[in-house]
C-alpha cells in the first residue's frame, strides 16, 4: 500500500508541474491578448483638477434663459441665476415663473437679487428685511431654496446691519468686483485679510467673507473700457487663467466667478453678445475648466474658510477606457460543471488539451472551462462561478474564480498504468 502510494505521488508531481506550466502560459497568453485589446484610457473625458469657474447670470432675464442656457446645455455647465422677486411675470424682458422652475428642475442654482433691486445702504432697517428676508421666502413660496444673495449694485457687504440680515437669512452672498475669489480671503494683502472671518477685531465686515464673495461684472468691464468683443474674449481668457498662479496639484485657492446681465439682448447697455458668449463657454469646455455654482461652495467654520463641496466626484467625468482590470474577469462555464470543491487561492488554468490524473496542490491556478469539467478538487479562496448550463453539487467558498477550460479535466483518478504522455514527462524531469 505505501509503495502504490508512493508511486502514485511519483506519477502525479511531474503531472501536476506539466499542469503548472500549461497554466502559466495561458494566464500570461490570456493577459497580453485581453489587456492589448483594451483602448488606452482617455484623458478626453476628464475635467482639470486646477481650473474652476462660475457664472452668475443677475437679475433673471429673459435673454438668459432663451440664449445663454441652450449654449449651457450644449455644454453640460450649470450656473446661478440671481432673481428680482417683484420683476418675475410682471416687467417686460424678465423670465416667469415656469422659465426659473425650469432651470431649477434641471439643476442650475436659483439665488436672490432682493424684492426690488435698490440699494440696501438706503433703506430703513425694516425695509432692509423686506428687501432680503422677503425675497427668500419668495423663492421658497415656488419650492425654490436660495443659498445665496446678491447685492443689488454690489453695495452694503460693508455695512454690519446688512450683513447681519443677509446672514440671518443665507449661507452666502456675492458681490463685485473682482477677477478672482481667493477661498482663504488671503488673496488680497492689501485688506490684510488672513482668513474668511466675517468681521474683524472691532466688528467691521471684512472685504471678502462668505457674505462678500467676490464676482467679475465681465460686461461692465467691457462697456467700461469700450472693448471689442475680440478684446472682451482676450480678456475673459486672462481671468480665467489667471488662477493657474495659485491653483496647483488639485488644490484650490483661487476661482473666477464672472457675472452676466443680459445675453444677445442689443437693448441692454449691459450686454453680452451671443456669439461672444457662445465663445467663452466653449473655450471654458475645450480647456476642460470645472464649472461649479455658487451653492457648490462650502465652509469651514473651525478654520474660516471657503471650499468647494466634492468637486472630484461631481465634476470629473465619467472615466472609461480602464487600461488594466482590477480584478480577474468573471468565469463563464457553458456546459456542465459538477462536483466542485473551493480552495484555498486558485489562479486560472486553460487547458487546451486532455490532463488526467491531476491532484490538485494548495495554489494552484484558477480554472476556465467550456466544456466537462468532474471532480476537481480547489482550494480555500475562488473568484465567483458564472455558469449558463447545468451546475450541480457545487460547494460555494467565500470567493470564487471563474472557471473557464476548452476541454476535459479529469479529476485525480490515479490509474496504475503508464501512459506514453507521463513516460515523456519522468524522462524531461528525470525520474526513473
Amino acid at each position: 500500500m505505501t509503495l502504490k502510494r508512493s508511486r502514485n505521488f511519483t506519477t502525479i508531481v511531474p503531472l501536476l508541474f506539466l499542469a503548472f506550466l500549461v497554466a502559466l502560459l495561458s494566464i500570461l497568453s490570456y493577459e497580453n491578448s485581453f489587456l492589448s485589446g483594451l483602448p488606452t484610457k482617455s484623458s478626453d473625458n476628464k475635467r482639470s483638477t486646477d481650473k474652476v469657474a462660475s457664472f452668475i447670470f443677475s437679475d433673471g432675464l429673459k435673454s438668459q434663459f432663451t440664449n445663454a442656457k441652450p449654449i449651457l446645455d450644449k455644454y453640460g455647465f450649470k450656473a446661478t441665476f440671481d432673481v428680482i422677486c417683484n420683476n418675475v411675470d410682471k416687467k417686460d424682458g424678465y423670465m416667469n415663473w415656469k422659465d426659473i422652475k425650469t432651470l431649477s428642475n434641471e439643476g442650475h442654482d436659483i439665488g436672490s437679487h432682493s424684492m426690488s433691486h435698490v440699494r440696501l445702504t438706503d433703506l430703513s432697517k425694516k425695509s432692509l428685511e423686506y428687501e432680503v428676508g422677503k425675497s427668500k421666502k419668495c423663492l421658497d413660496n415656488y419650492g425654490l431654496k436660495p443659498s445665496s444673495f446678491e447685492y443689488p449694485f454690489s453695495t452694503g457687504s460693508d455695512n454690519k446691519t446688512i450683513v447681519d440680515v443677509v446672514a440671518k437669512h443665507y449661507e452666502f452672498a456675492t458681490r463685485g468686483n473682482d477677477p478672482l475669489m481667493f477661498l482663504g480671503c488671503d488673496g488680497m494683502k492689501q485688506y490684510g485679510q488672513k482668513d474668511c472671518k466675517t468681521y474683524t477685531d472691532n466688528g467691521t465686515p471684512t472685504y471678502s467673507n462668505k457674505y462678500s464673495i467676490r464676482n467679475w461684472s465681465h460686461d461692465f468691464e467691457k462697456k467700461e473700457n469700450s472693448y471689442s468683443d475680440l478684446q472682451a474674449l482676450e480678456r475673459f481668457i486672462e481671468v480665467v487663467n489667471s488662477q493657474s498662479t495659485y491653483n496647483k496639484n488639485g488644490t484650490i485657492d483661487a476661482i473666477p466667478i464672472i457675472m452676466y446681465h443680459g445675453i444677445g439682448d442689443s437693448k441692454r447697455d449691459s450686454d453680452t453678445d451671443l456669439d461672444l458668449f457662445q465663445k467663452e463657454m466653449k473655450y471654458i469646455h475645450d480647456n476642460k475648466f470645472n464649472v461649479i455654482t455658487i451653492s457648490d461652495l462650502a465652509y469651514n467654520e473651525k478654520h474660516d474658510y471657503l471650499y468647494i463641496k466634492d468637486l472630484e466626484s461631481e465634476t470629473q467625468l465619467p472615466e472609461e477606457n480602464v487600461t488594466t482590470p482590477t480584478e480577474v474577469p468573471t468565469i463563464n462555464a457553458t456546459t456542465n460543471v459538477t462536483n466542485v470543491t473551493t480552495p484555498t487561492e486558485v489562479p486560472t488554468i486553460n487547458a487546451t488539451t486532455n490532463v488526467t490524473n491531476v491532484t490538485t496542490p494548495t495554489e494552484v491556478p484558477t480554472i476556465n472551462a467550456t466544456t466537462n469539467v468532474t471532480n476537481v478538487t480547489t482550494p480555500t479562496e475562488v473568484p465567483t462561478i458564472n455558469a449558463t448550463t447545468n451546475v450541480t453539487n457545487v460547494t460555494t467558498p467565500t470567493e470564487v474564480p471563474t472557471i473557464n477550460a476548452t476541454t476535459n479535466v479529469t479529476s485525480p483518478l490515479v490509474s496504475g498504468e503508464r501512459n506514453h504522455t507521463l513516460e515523456i514527462v519522468k524522462k524531461v524531469l528525470g525520474i526513473p
